[in-house]
C-alpha cells in the first residue's frame, strides 16, 4: 500500500514540474529581428493594439530540428504567431478597450459591452520584453526576447466631400 502511495506522489510531483513555464537558458532559436508596432482602428470603437514581428536567423532550419513556432506573450497578453514568409512570423494583440465614463440619472444603465477578460500570463515582463512559445518534438519551450518599437507611417484621412 505504501508503494502505491509513494508512486502516486512521485507521479504527481513529476506532472507538476512538467507543467511549469520555465524559460530556456540556451536555445537553438535565434532572432534576426524582433519588433512591434502600435495600431489604432480608424473606425469608432474599432480598438487598438500591437502587431509583433519576429524574423528568425537564416541558419535555423525549423523542419530538420522539428521546431514549430506557436505564439508570443507581450504586454500581458498572448497571441498566436502566424507564418508570413520563410522565417517571418506576425502576431496581433488587442489592447484593453477604454471605457468612457459619464454620469447617468438613477435607473439608467450604460449599454452593456462584452466584459474585458484579464489574462494572467505566466511571466513577468517589462514593456520591451516578450516570450516566444515554440514546440520541439511536441515539448513546449519558452524563450525571452527583447522587442523594439518601430514607428508606423501615419496618413491623414480626408473626407472626399470637403474638397
Amino acid at each position: 500500500m505504501q508503494r502505491v502511495a509513494l508512486r502516486f506522489i512521485f507521479f504527481i510531483m513529476i506532472m507538476g514540474c512538467a507543467s511549469k513555464y520555465n524559460l530556456e537558458p540556451n536555445t537553438i532559436i535565434n532572432t534576426k529581428e524582433s519588433y512591434y508596432t502600435e495600431w489604432s482602428s480608424p473606425v469608432r470603437d474599432g480598438g487598438s493594439g500591437y502587431s509583433t514581428y519576429i524574423v528568425l536567423d537564416e541558419k535555423l532550419d525549423l523542419n530538420t530540428k522539428q521546431i514549430e513556432i506557436q505564439g508570443i506573450y507581450f504586454q500581458d497578453k498572448y497571441s498566436a504567431l502566424k507564418y508570413q514568409k520563410p522565417r517571418s512570423y506576425q502576431g496581433f494583440i488587442k489592447k484593453k478597450a477604454s471605457t468612457n465614463t459619464f454620469e447617468m440619472d438613477e435607473g439608467m444603465s450604460p449599454p452593456s459591452d462584452k466584459e474585458a477578460v484579464n489574462e494572467d500570463i505566466p511571466f513577468k515582463l517589462t514593456d520591451q520584453e516578450a516570450v516566444i512559445v515554440y514546440k520541439v518534438k511536441n515539448a513546449l519551450k519558452y524563450i525571452k526576447i527583447g522587442l523594439h518599437k518601430k514607428e508606423t507611417l501615419v496618413f491623414p484621412m480626408y473626407n472626399n466631400n470637403s474638397f
